[in-house]
């Protein structure tokens, strides 16, 4: 007859990932594009701050802008660096500076 013996389990220790802190740092708010006229557009490679559909002000960075044809307003495509995702935006919800999109909401 065989013994059955009792072992305990060894508990497997999951690999820890260092957390990133998803605030604007002071690189990344030096690299804001800071335009003389507000209502020019911006260009491929600026950096703007936007308003996502939550209402949040977030950081991103103008892949490409582009020009309504009937009203001539300009849409940009953004990419989020923190989440690194990919939106559109109006140029009523991205600007120079944070202070400019506080109270801003979108409809």
């Amino acid at each position: 007859m065989t013994i059955k013996r009792k072992t305990t389990r060894t508990k497997k220790e999951k690999p820890k990932i260092k957390r990133t802190s998803r605030k604007i740092t002071k690189n990344q708010s030096d690299s804001v594009t800071k335009r003389d006229n507000k209502s020019d557009p911006f260009k491929k490679g600026d950096f703007c701050y936007y308003i996502d559909v939550n209402n949040k002000i977030r950081f991103a960075e103008v892949r490409s802008a582009h020009a309504l044809e009937e009203t001539g307003e300009y849409f940009y495509q953004l990419v989020d660096q923190h989440e690194f995702r990919f939106l559109t935006a109006h140029h009523d919800h991205c600007a120079d500076d944070k202070a400019e999109l506080k109270g801003i909401k979108r409809k």
